[in-house]
């Protein structure tokens, strides 16, 4: 299995809260880049409908989906990874339902209703699989399984608090529409994390807010004019996730960095069946780092291989002048559930799991 951490690259940054200094993105890119396809082309704009017409289409909603109930999340995300990288065994899958949920409530605006029928999520990675209906009698452009940024705004706030939390990098991936030419459409929406960041296993109750859908297929491969739906969905994200991770002890593992023959040491280094997040700590002239080198080697000898990931560095516990810390999350293309893995290799150093059967 290869890491393609170019999806995290080029996300959408969430500015609203401050972290350490990392490599600056601009949040402004996201929402120009959609401008400028929209002035190019016709484009539709739904108008807010009757509250009546929300009613029908929430009542149409819980019927519609009714049946996938009897699916749990591991099922419903098997098509996303079968197109993002290889359709799930059924561990894989029976994993999906012990970390998910499908217990999550519709939410309606303008008339269009937004259902998450199933949603996974680890301390740092939120995914929610999402059934967009608008009312009866609009067409909805056909998106394939085209990947791009959909929400012109994304929140995320204690519900408790309303203190607004930094959600990450945003990506979505379509998924293949059944009946092209309806009021459906069917996408993932993932919330890409990093340390200091939201914690989605904390237990604090939070709320996502969603506002204005951009459908907008992309350029040559559809005649469908783009749309904006607009509208604002919200989400109770309430105790609905089960914490697997496990704290994998590096033992000082280090490497050389051949391009700045820089010693590179691993601080600290934790697994989830989604994803893992270290520390690393290196000279203040040699970073930062490109490639981490983190290889996690399976039991049945396939390899992941993390060469990238999303985080910040800053001066470590000695202050400037001492060593560099770089703090990283990088999410898998697909679950791996944790007893497949043997050890994870860093430069010539093997680190093995910890026995969690005793």
């Amino acid at each position: 299995m290869k890491m393609r951490i170019s999806d995290l690259l080029d996300g959408w940054e969430d500015c609203s809260v401050e972290l350490s200094p990392g490599p600056e993105v601009s949040p402004e890119r996201i929402r120009e880049r959609t401008m400028k396809l929209l002035h190019t082309k016709p484009r539709h704009r739904l108008l807010p409908r009757l509250a009546a017409c929300a009613a029908l289409a929430a009542a149409l909603t819980i019927s519609a989906v009714a049946a996938y109930q009897i699916w749990g999340p591991g099922n419903l995300f098997d098509s996303f990874f079968t197109i993002e990288s290889a359709p799930l065994d059924e561990g894989q899958k029976a994993l999906l339902d012990e970390m998910g949920t499908t217990d999550l409530a519709p939410s309606t605006s303008n008339g269009i209703t937004i259902t998450p029928l199933a949603s996974v999520a680890d301390a740092y990675n939120c995914y929610l699989r999402l059934r967009v209906e608008a009312p009866e009698g609009t067409v909805l452009p056909d998106m394939g399984t085209q990947e791009d940024h959909v929400f012109l705004d994304v929140d995320l706030r204690d519900t408790a608090t309303g203190e607004r939390l930094d959600w990450g990098v945003q990506k979505a991936r379509f998924l293949p529409d059944r009946t092209p030419g309806d009021n459906v459409v069917e996408l993932v929406f993932i919330l890409y994390g990093r340390p200091g960041g939201v914690n989605w296993n904390d237990g604090v109750s939070k709320t996502l807010y969603l506002t204005d859908l951009a459908l907008i297929p992309r350029e040559g491969t559809s005649g469908e004019e783009p749309m904006i739906l607009e509208g604002t969905w919200s989400f109770a994200l309430d105790h609905l996730y089960r914490s697997k991770i496990l704290e994998v002890d590096p033992a000082g593992a280090v490497r050389l960095d051949t391009e700045t023959q820089a010693m590179v040491t691993l601080e600290s280094l934790t697994l989830s069946p989604l994803s893992v997040s270290f520390t690393l700590s290196y000279p203040p002239d040699a970073g930062p780092f490109v490639h981490y080198e983190l290889v996690l080697v399976c039991k049945d000898g396939s390899t992941v291989t993390i060469n990238g990931a999303n985080g910040y560095g800053d001066p470590g516990p000695d202050g400037p002048g001492g060593r560099d810390y770089f703090y990283g999350v990088s999410a898998f293309d697909i679950p791996i559930p944790l007893e497949r893995i043997d050890h994870i290799q860093f430069g010539d150093c093997s680190i093995f799991l910890p026995d969690t059967t005793q």
